[in-house]
């Protein structure tokens, strides 16, 4: 089967080419899956390094095995299976107690309180957002990943109305403070 003659979406056929010996067609696997892929793998915050390697890893366990998939349209979830476990072994591998350094933290308890509080609600937050709703999740990731974001600009990258970031977040921030206090994380709780 001739690559040219396939349709871009047709995974499956760029499955079978790929399993005999087509390396066209693997190209354009790697090319189409990879931005899935890398996604799946940024949600496990691993550092660039590593995040890269666990990629890597994946397409190279997928062409090993590539002989062993029988429904080339189930790509994007043995895929996205093989990442996943790598991520979860990597984190298994390279597992550390996150610990902040109490010596340049000031010399009162209350200092030290303060700074293990930060850090085990920036992990309590991270868990939270996974809890919403898809397109408040999507917004809130993208409102959070710079300091001054604009509403234009978030509109714009993620294909939305500008009017409709504001109301989106508000939801979001209503959703949050809902299921911050559901786990009694009150504001007396951060001061």
């Amino acid at each position: 089967m001739q690559l040219e003659t396939m349709e871009r979406h047709d995974t499956g056929a760029l499955v079978v080419a790929a399993q005999d010996g087509d390396a066209m067609a693997w190209e354009r696997l790697v090319e189409e899956f990879t931005p899935m892929l890398k996604a799946r793998i940024r949600r496990f915050r691993l550092s660039h390094e590593d995040a890269q390697d666990v990629l890597q890893t994946t397409w190279l366990l997928a062409w090993q095995n590539l002989k062993s998939v029988a429904d080339g349209q189930r790509m994007a979830g043995w895929l996205a299976t093989i990442a996943f476990r790598e991520c979860l072994k990597l984190n298994k591998r390279t597992k550390e107690v996150c610990t902040p350094d109490l010596d340049s933290l000031g010399s009162t308890d209350d200092d030290v309180d303060k700074e293990l509080a930060r850090i085990w609600l920036a992990g309590t937050l991270d868990q939270l957002v996974e809890e919403l709703p898809d397109a408040q999740r999507v917004l809130f990731r993208a409102l959070t990943e710079t300091s001054e974001p604009h509403y234009v600009d978030v509109a714009r990258r993620l294909g939305r109305p500008v009017g409709s970031i504001g109301p989106t977040r508000a939801r979001c921030f209503a959703k949050l403070r809902g299921l911050l206090q559901a786990r009694e994380i009150t504001r007396d709780f951060l001061d």
